[in-house]
């Protein structure tokens, strides 16, 4: 008796790179994005209170630079860092282009 196979086989093969055309970025240009994000947010991090309110910043990320001013243990600072890229991942390109332009100034 032949055993059942673990998994189903996709029933439409498509070829690797048609699919990453089709999805936009690859993985390894969605990851340089991501960690492009999280230094951007150790810059927030490293700003001034009166630099930081010109950005007009919203609440949650705000809030999550606060806190990560305030950690002092090395562990938790670089998770809030981590939490922060990923705040800044939801923002539009709008918001982040214009955090960008002002951190340049400084």
């Amino acid at each position: 008796m032949a055993r059942k196979p673990r998994y189903e086989e996709p029933a439409d093969e498509t070829d690797p790179d048609e699919v990453e055309e089709q999805e936009g970025r690859g993985r390894s240009a969605r990851k340089r994005a991501s960690h492009e994000l999280t230094k951007l947010g150790e810059q927030l991090i490293a700003l001034r209170p009166n630099q930081r309110a010109a950005l007009a910043l919203p609440e949650q990320l705000e809030e999550a630079v606060v806190e990560a001013r305030r950690l002092t243990s090395f562990g938790a600072k670089r998770r809030q860092t981590l939490f922060i890229g990923k705040l800044m991942r939801k923002l539009d390109e709008d918001a982040v282009a214009a955090i960008r332009k002002v951190l340049e100034r400084d």
